[in-house]
């Protein structure tokens, strides 16, 4: 698949990023005049806005004011550029263009249950691959089986493939507290290769009101991995990981003005690396709270490689 030059499909996107800017300034419209889609503002849930020294600069997953889910994707980072269009239309999934520095395209059906199939190709080192399966779930929904058969192709392998999974999610509340545990087992089999690989995720997770507008978010993530594959962007490694998130809504907060404080850490065990991020975000109007970010990035292996982050953070209101 051949893509746009870099340099004119980036001016095209800003361009439409910037008129699309002044089409959001409204939620209304006269009579007869452009309107909103009444859910516009909640997209803004997914949207990531990148501003810092190490990310670059630029918007990922922008919205655009459409009836269908069609977002914009236009980052420029310190070694590469990023530009495409996605949509999600109900369980349909299409992308296309250079996300994190790979041209890919991509059309996939995955609904929670019933007929799955994905069409993914990619450029530069990465992998390409068509499948097809099925998906059911009992228990209400709580959990989910899946299997797929496909073909991917990976440098000088192609290599046909099952995957079969089953995936989990439990949650309860005591009192104000909310508890979650969440899991999935996968199986990837090469037949052809004489390869498989299993492995196991496993996520507990916490919110707790901790006094007025002050919540506490916190989870923790393992994964255990057995076995090996043919296609190495199937591949998985054990891995161990913390987060918490601590943030306090100014309660009341209507007009411009501060409109919460956040402290976030996350400390990646298996390789040894913790990030602590502060944020100030304020109410400027926007579906979103927007503000600036500082934080502190220690190597425990390898202190040269300590660093401090600044950039741009938002949550949405």
């Amino acid at each position: 698949m051949r893509f746009p030059a870099p340099a004119l499909l980036t001016a095209t996107l800003t361009a439409a990023g910037l008129a699309l800017t002044g089409l959001a300034s409204a939620q209304t419209a006269p009579a007869g005049g452009f309107q909103l889609p009444p859910d516009y503002f909640g997209r803004f849930g997914s949207t990531q806005l990148v501003a810092s020294t190490t990310e670059g600069f630029g918007v990922r997953y922008l919205p655009l004011p459409l009836k269908a889910d069609l977002r914009l994707t236009l980052v420029k980072a310190p070694t590469y550029t990023d530009y495409g269009l996605s949509a999600q239309l109900g369980s349909l999934y299409a992308a296309a263009g250079v996300f994190y520095n790979v041209p890919r395209a991509e059309l996939t059906n995955a609904p929670a249950s019933g007929l799955q199939w994905s069409g993914v190709v990619q450029g530069g080192a990465s992998h390409s691959r068509f499948s097809v399966g099925y998906a059911t779930q009992v228990d209400g929904g709580k959990v989910r089986f899946l299997n797929n058969v496909g073909v991917a192709q990976q440098g000088g392998v192609t290599a046909p493939y099952t995957q079969s999974e089953v995936s989990a999610g439990y949650g309860k509340a005591f009192d104000k507290v909310n508890t979650a545990v969440y899991s999935t087992a996968r199986m990837y089999a090469f037949p052809v290769q004489g390869k498989a690989q299993g492995s196991l995720d496993v996520t507990l997770a916490l919110n707790a009101p901790l006094a007025q507008g002050l919540t506490l978010d916190a989870s923790h993530f393992e994964r255990f991995t057995v076995g090996a594959v043919a296609i190495p962007d199937f591949g998985l490694g054990r891995y161990e990981a913390s987060a918490a998130t601590f943030t306090y809504r100014v309660p009341g907060q209507a007009g411009f003005g501060v409109g919460a404080v956040r402290s976030r850490t996350y400390r990646d065990w298996t390789n040894r690396v913790t990030t602590t991020d502060g944020d100030l975000l304020l109410n400027v109007g926007l579906p979103v709270l927007l503000g600036g970010s500082v934080g502190y990035e220690w190597h425990d292996a390898a202190p040269t490689a300590n660093r401090w982050r600044f950039g741009v953070s938002t949550l949405p209101r």
